[in-house]
């Protein structure tokens, strides 16, 4: 295994990790709007104890956020698969002009008959 393929694959396994993380809580918006959920209930002098409609609009602003995050390391990935791209297309040129050059020299070594 090549090293930018370990590296990959260590960014893939901590990418994995964090999805796997924010799926299985809830995450800032969500609390903030639960919490705002619980305070203008004890403000009205009721007792909160099932979602309230900050708490699901904030949980919904979590999804946004999350598939923004995505969609941003959707993009950063396909840019990094451009540049390997661009560097393998630059590697094959750069190995034909030495190849020219090395047919150039030994044309030019070899001795007029």
């Amino acid at each position: 295994m090549s090293i930018c393929s370990a590296t990959f694959m260590s960014k893939m396994g901590v990418a994995l990790g964090c999805l796997v993380a924010l799926g299985a809580c809830d995450g800032p918006n969500e609390k903030a709007g639960r919490d705002a959920d619980r305070a203008a209930a004890a403000a009205a002098g009721q007792n909160q104890t099932d979602e309230g409609p900050n708490e699901r609009l904030g949980e919904a602003r979590d999804r946004v956020e999350r598939a923004d995050a995505k969609a941003t390391d959707a993009a950063a990935d396909a840019l990094e698969r451009q540049g390997d791209a661009m560097r393998t297309k630059a590697d094959l040129e750069a190995e034909r002009l030495d190849e020219q050059a090395r047919h150039l020299r030994e044309a030019k070594s070899q001795p007029a008959q």
